[in-house]
């Protein structure tokens, strides 16, 4: 047991580390340059079951603060009233895309990308709200020619009001995100709320994973991707613990296998981008897959010195953790099986 605890306190220690310097690094303001240049936005939503959050997001996006702004929502074959409510209340700067069979996110936003001519593309979730002025603060990143994209500041909260664990722990993610960008190196984009110039977005298979993966094909174009903590947005998260259980295995799946094919570019990336992903992200799931494998033995040796020690997984940081921890390695075991999610379950 004492190498086995050793293992994982080398493995935690030295990601723990980064996260301490994440925080001390001294940071410096992004000199962002006014420019004349008006760039045209393509605002992507794409959507599946979204009935609780449709008419928010369109009026919360018809708030958006810029022009020339241009709306599409992509419908990927809802089984409830999302689509009849977006055709109720969209405007005539909305284009309504309906896919007639389940194709999945990244055919959903390819096929919307496709449609447009616009400079940048703006992607948000149905349940991200963004603030008034965030895509003008967005925008002004892209006067440097070097920016492929940038990543917007979410935070997660279930009422629109407070913040819970997972919450708390994207405020960390946060301040990792800060630290990445004084490099251009921002290790993938926050999923909800984040915009690229158009001519760098080079998704184009149906597997890929949207958020994480065009984040590496700009970094293999040589560009920058920094982090805007002065574009808000806001996620309202209403999923229940069983709920995040199986979109945690949907997304570590497509992870892993997003891994396998960005190591098939990886030398073409610039060694900022490859200490950060080596130290935030392939540290981090060696870290969790070494833990829930020594899990077990964990559990016996702390029953063995005393039955009360096991109370420390009801702790609701630890238990948290624990629950998206075997998730995440179940996701794992299915990708080594061969089989990749590419279209989202959303029985909502």
């Amino acid at each position: 047991m004492l190498k086995l605890y050793i293992i994982l306190s080398t493995l935690g220690i030295i990601h723990a580390g980064y996260i301490f310097l994440a925080f001390v690094y001294p940071k410096k303001e992004d000199k962002k340059q006014e420019t004349d240049k008006k760039y045209s936005v393509e605002h992507i939503v794409c959507f599946k079951n979204e009935s609780k959050f449709i008419e928010d997001k369109l009026r919360n996006s018809y708030n958006i603060n810029y022009y020339p702004l241009h709306h599409t929502y992509i419908n990927d074959n809802s089984a409830d009233n999302t689509l009849s409510l977006l055709e109720k209340y969209r405007q005539s700067d909305t284009t309504v895309i309906s896919n007639e069979s389940n194709m999945g996110k990244n055919r959903s936003q390819i096929n919307a990308v496709n449609c447009s001519d616009a400079d940048l593309l703006l992607f948000t979730d149905a349940n991200v709200f963004v603030e008034k002025n965030a895509l003008n603060a967005m925008v002004r990143y892209f006067s440097d020619e070097n920016i492929g994209g940038i990543c917007g500041d979410v935070t997660t909260t279930t009422d629109m009001k407070h913040k819970e664990v997972a919450g708390r722990y994207w405020e960390v993610e946060k301040i990792i995100k800060k630290f990445q960008s004084l490099s251009g190196a921002v290790i993938g984009f926050d999923g909800g709320f984040y915009c690229v110039k158009s001519a760098y977005y080079k998704l184009r298979k149906e597997n890929e994973l949207s958020d994480f993966e065009t984040a590496f094909l700009i970094f293999k174009q040589g560009k920058a991707i920094k982090y805007a903590k002065d574009a808000s947005a806001v996620e309202l998260e209403r999923r229940k613990i069983a709920d995040s259980f199986k979109a945690r295995i949907r997304a570590s799946n497509r992870v892993f296998w997003s891994f396998r094919r960005i190591f098939g570019y990886i030398n073409a990336f610039k060694l900022s981008v490859l200490v950060h992903f080596i130290l935030h992200k392939l540290l981090r799931y060696l870290f969790i897959v070494t833990f829930v494998l020594s899990l077990p033995f964990i559990v016996i040796d702390l029953y063995q010195r005393s039955p009360f020690w096991l109370l420390i997984f009801f702790v609701p940081y630890i238990y948290r953790f624990v629950i998206e921890s075997i998730a995440l390695c179940i996701g794992g075991m299915i990708a080594l099986t061969g089989y990749e999610y590419k279209v989202w379950s959303n029985k909502k």
